[in-house]
């Protein structure tokens, strides 16, 4: 039987009365069963026939013997289902309705029996060595509770996904809320984390269907030592219809996260600056409203300009908007 996993509040999780077990691989205070894997390799998968063989065998050729390979089948149409069972035992199957990426993930730790958790995307490839380089970190690290890596695009290894300042300025290091506002080093496909984080942190945020792994990652950012280092561990695929290519969906997806952090959590509202969050805010605002009003939703426009022009009045831009949106 896998974890389960109930939502907790920020409050919740925030609470500095948690405290979360030592790294599983070094004596920690779990109480485990011998015979659990050591990583289990979680894969949310929907209608990914195209580039599922590619993807399940670049896992099959990385994983070791203490590690199972859990799929979570999201109500796929197409010849998923017939390509994962030719797998075999050498994966397990989880199939369900579709409910959607969040939901899907949240099924993957439901299943998942391992000490840590890996996920991996299911038109993304594991690049040589993920696993065992990504353990040996935490091997080394016996505090912390999970680590980060990079990617590379699959169609040009050169462009790295975590953009190389970023990247070059959290090496080494324990991430913080402010790096997650800064860039994006929360790319799941390149972590391992302890499965025993994931249940404190609770289920993925189904009300986010773009962005979920963003508002996730303040929460492990700001309670839990998560370390990140600057190696490409996958490859990321681009293609029409990965989620990060709704631009709309993906401001309204980080407009929710950044209102929830103003609101809910202090700690990483103060590590971000409130001055700097609003300014974010204000200016996604914006861009909803601009976006709204080309789609002809004037009432949805008006509303996203007002809020910009409430954080920020003195911007020209947001109040040239907003006058001509209230004419």
């Amino acid at each position: 039987m896998g974890c389960e996993i109930r939502e907790m509040s920020f409050a919740e999780v925030l609470d500095t009365g948690f405290r979360l077990p030592r790294n599983p691989r070094r004596g920690a205070a779990l109480t485990v069963s011998a015979s659990m894997p050591e990583l289990s390799v979680v894969m949310p998968a929907y209608n990914a026939g195209p580039y599922l063989r590619e993807s399940i065998d670049s896992v099959l050729a990385e994983v070791e013997d203490d590690a199972e390979v859990v799929v979570v089948d999201d109500g796929s149409t197409d010849e998923t289902p017939r390509i994962l069972a030719g797998y075999g035992d050498r994966i397990r199957v989880v199939a369900g309705e579709h409910a959607g990426l969040s939901a899907a993930r949240n099924r993957c730790l439901e299943h998942a029996t391992g000490h840590w958790v890996a996920f991996h995307d299911a038109d993304d490839v594991v690049a040589p060595g993920r696993f065992a380089s990504l353990r040996r970190v935490l091997a080394a690290h016996p505090d912390a509770h999970g680590v980060f890596g990079n990617g590379a695009r699959l169609d040009d290894a050169s462009v790295s996904v975590v953009p190389a300042p970023l990247a070059r300025a959290c090496a080494g290091r324990r991430l913080t809320a402010r790096d997650l506002f800064d860039g994006y080093p929360v790319y799941f496909q390149a972590a391992v984390i302890a499965r025993e984080a994931f249940r404190a942190a609770g289920p993925f945020d189904v009300g986010l269907p773009v962005q979920p792994d963003i508002e996730y990652g303040y929460r492990l950012f700001t309670r839990f030592t998560i370390l990140f280092v600057d190696e490409v561990v996958f490859r990321y695929r681009v293609h029409d219809t990965n989620m990060s290519s709704n631009r709309l969906g993906t401001r309204e997806d980080i407009v929710r996260i950044l209102e929830r952090l103003a609101a809910e959590n202090g700690s990483a509202a103060e590590t971000i600056g409130r001055a700097r969050l609003e300014d974010r805010l204000a200016r996604h605002y914006y861009r909803i409203a601009r976006t709204r009003l080309a789609r002809g939703e004037r009432e949805a426009a008006r509303a996203m300009a007002r809020k910009a022009t409430a954080l920020r009045p003195l911007n020209p831009r947001y109040q040239l908007l907003y006058r001509w949106q209230t004419r």
